[in-house]
């Protein structure tokens, strides 16, 4: 599994490969592994944050009321959205277009092959932070025509 960051004002942040030692991702877990790669891409800019505001998808590791109270312990304050509304998550276009680079520089690589890992790295490596901020000037948008959808499909 691969997980990334990003941000409107910096850009892509780090990517993480989660380790099968590491096993499920559980609120422990997750504080452990995660959230100190947050932590340090948003608290290591140049520009300190008065308040952090943090959109994550609604895995139990996530949103369990342990991780909540860290994440508030430190500052952060979580977005919460539709946990099936994958238009109002701009890194939903990232995964999208990284398989298309996936896909175009490496179309034999397979889920099993051993290479894979190096090439979800060169494909995350190969996004741009204006893409990135792209992506999330959209959410003002993205969030009207949700709304305009009453819920359905829309365009993101």
């Amino acid at each position: 599994m691969f997980w990334g960051s990003m941000s409107g004002k910096y850009g892509k942040g780090p990517g993480l490969f989660w380790e099968k030692a590491w096993k499920t991702i559980t609120s422990q877990t997750y504080c452990e592994h995660i959230f100190p790669v947050v932590w340090n891409y948003l608290y290591n800019s140049e520009t300190p944050h008065m308040e952090l505001r943090f959109q994550q998808d609604g895995g139990s590791g996530h949103n369990a009321a342990a991780t909540l109270i860290y994440m508030k312990d430190r500052g952060v304050v979580p977005i919460f959205h539709c946990p099936f509304s994958p238009d109002l998550s701009p890194i939903e276009a990232l995964w999208d277009r990284m398989k298309d680079i996936l896909a175009v520089l490496h179309p034999k690589v397979h889920r099993s092959s051993p290479r894979l890992r190096a090439a979800v790295k060169e494909a995350w490596d190969s996004i741009t932070d204006a893409e990135v901020r792209d992506l999330v000037h959209t959410m003002h948008q993205r969030c009207l025509d949700v709304i305009n959808a009453h819920g359905a499909y829309t365009k993101w």
